[in-house]
């Protein structure tokens, strides 16, 4: 008796890890996502084009890259980054990265200052 319930358990916690990853959409959580690094590169092109390389964070093994959005008002950019999760899924603890390049296209001014805020990490550059 004792070893069916064993063999029980074993199988529902075996199954639960199997689909823990799975959920409705509609039971998805969006965070925003945590930033660890943001670099600027400005293309030798003409017009020069200008690129922001973002390495953000993912929290478990059910987490993954949900998007991004880029808005500019003047010369701030913001670019609003996050992460979608499974609502309760049973996950591996494993902490893991993403990485995202966007183009930010030509339209800079030559000797102007320039912020951009990716979530909660800000960087400056000047368009040279």
């Amino acid at each position: 008796m004792k070893r069916r319930w064993l063999l029980a358990v074993v199988a529902l916690i075996i199954v639960g890890a199997a689909t823990g990853c799975k959920a409705d959409v509609n039971d998805i959580i969006i965070h925003d996502a945590p930033i660890h690094e943001v670099r600027i590169s400005i293309a030798e092109s003409f017009p020069p084009q200008v690129f922001v390389y973002i390495k953000g964070g993912l929290s478990d093994g059910c987490t993954t890259f949900n998007g991004l959005t880029v808005t500019r008002q003047g010369n701030t950019i913001d670019i609003h980054v996050t992460t979608a999760r499974p609502l309760e899924a049973i996950c591996i603890q494993v902490y893991g990265f993403f990485e995202k390049t966007v183009g930010l296209g030509s339209d800079f001014t030559s000797g102007e200052s320039y912020i951009i805020n990716v979530n909660d990490y800000t960087e400056t550059f000047v368009m040279q």
